[in-house]
């Protein structure tokens, strides 16, 4: 149906504006390029250099299906208020909540605009509302979201001020998007065994996250669940672990096992209990890593860092644990250590300008958010520490990187490099779990 009674201006009020950019791996110059839709369409029409104005659209009355199955999953790729465009150099075939309503061809211009429940689409001088858009290749392409090349498609959605956008793909292929950002690929096959068992670690964790039911999206593509590089951290031998353990996940009493992991455990890994969770869980009490530790290794395996005490202070003033830096730093110790070695409860003692002493306690792995490496850029690579003073200067001698709880990955590396295989690499950090499947 093409006229103007759906086609509307755009609203006088100020709404947020969000534009995107993809790029298609297909040879042809780079154009600028629109989507349109609104509701559904009775049919797919193709819209090219000489039909840039004639657009078909129809209100859609269906509701829209958001939810992934296992197999499926949806990674939060940006939900920041920010502009670009879109581009693109192939054919894309654009969806509403239910159907392909148009086939796009380069040439036409493309701008959201965030209206809180809903999404405007502007058209050259037409804009349409709809409750979300999808974007995919005609073909097999990858598309090209922010530099980064992704499989799948994308959705638009709108949220809270701001426009989510969503790469929604095959978990397998997502899985091959994180295992090189998670864990270094070593020379030959040499890490191979290792990389399996992070396949098998990175799916649980993601399957349990598919399970949680989100409304729009899974996971987010960094440390806040794992890091997922796209289409662009796909490598041969990371590929070849993803595959070669396709669908299988640990398992625990019948369910998928609450997993953990990070980079080096400095010697012992530690109890999720004292990191995580609220329940004590057998498969993530803290084990011995080897003696000596296989993760030596690591790069992090010691470390050493040095703050002064005015630093120490703006650190704690950052935190929110003080509320201004007025104050003199007279200790700081360590009062109790789990029993891998990290730090429970560090102790921080201050002065007041009136001679006022002033106790902190900071618990756990906190003192790694508090603290923050002494140059402020990250967090500080473990709680596991000892701390001495020099006449200007606190230090802190340290093992490992990362909270501890579950497969230490230089540790993996390590026994991989031994000749251990994937089952009993996962057996020693997860004793008691089982191999299973997602579709079980």
């Amino acid at each position: 149906m093409i006229g103007s009674s759906i086609i509307h201006s755009l609203p006088k009020k100020s709404f947020h504006s969000f534009s995107f950019q993809i790029y298609f791996n297909f040879y042809f110059p780079v154009l600028v390029i629109i989507i349109l839709i609104v509701g559904g369409c009775t049919a797919s029409k193709r819209y090219g250099e000489e039909e840039k104005k004639n657009i078909n659209v129809k209100p859609v009355e269906t509701e829209e299906t958001t939810e992934s199955t296992l197999n499926n999953i949806r990674i939060l790729l940006n939900d920041k208020e920010s502009a670009s465009f879109l581009t693109i150099q192939n054919t894309v075939n654009v969806y509403d909540e239910n159907d392909k309503i148009a086939v796009i061809d380069p040439g036409n211009i493309l701008e959201f605009y965030d209206a809180e429940t809903e999404l405007l689409l502007k058209v050259r001088d037409k804009t349409f509302s709809g409750k979300h858009f999808k974007v995919q290749s005609d073909n097999s392409d990858y598309i090209t979201y922010n530099g980064k090349n992704y499989k799948g498609s994308l959705s638009i959605h709108p949220s809270e001020n701001s426009i989510e956008i969503i790469n929604n793909l095959d978990i397998e292929d997502y899985l091959k998007g994180v295992i090189s950002k998670e864990m270094p690929l070593g020379k030959g096959t040499e890490n191979l065994e290792a990389l399996k068992a992070l396949a098998i670690c990175a799916r649980t964790y993601a399957i349990i996250r598919i399970k949680e039911g989100k409304t729009f999206y899974d996971l987010y593509p960094d440390t806040r669940d794992q890091v997922y590089g796209g289409a662009d951290a796909e490598y041969p031998l990371s590929n070849q672990a993803v595959e070669s353990t396709k669908g299988m996940i640990l398992i625990f009493d019948n369910s998928a096992a609450q997993l953990f992991y990070h980079s080096t455990c400095g010697g012992y890994t530690e109890d999720a209990i004292n990191v995580f969770t609220d329940n004590k869980l057998d498969y993530l009490n803290g084990v011995q890593d080897g003696d000596p530790p296989y993760c030596s290794i690591s790069p992090r395996f010691e470390w050493t860092e040095v703050f002064t005490d005015d630093l120490i202070i703006e650190r704690l003033k950052s935190a929110a644990l003080i509320s201004h830096t007025n104050y003199s730093l007279e200790d700081i110790e360590i009062l109790s250590r789990f029993a891998s070695g990290r730090v429970n409860e560090l102790q921080v003692v201050l002065n007041d300008e009136d001679d006022n002493e002033n106790s902190i306690s900071i618990f756990g792995n906190d003192i790694r958010e508090v603290l923050k490496n002494a140059d402020g850029k990250l967090v500080l690579w473990s709680n596991m520490f000892d701390i001495s003073r020099d006449d200007e200067n606190i230090i802190l001698d340290g093992k490992g990187f990362g909270h501890g709880v579950g497969m230490c990955q230089w540790g993996a590396i390590s026994l991989s490099k031994r000749g251990w295989n994937y089952e009993d690499i996962l057996q020693h950090y997860y004793p008691g779990t089982e191999l299973g499947s997602v579709n079980d």
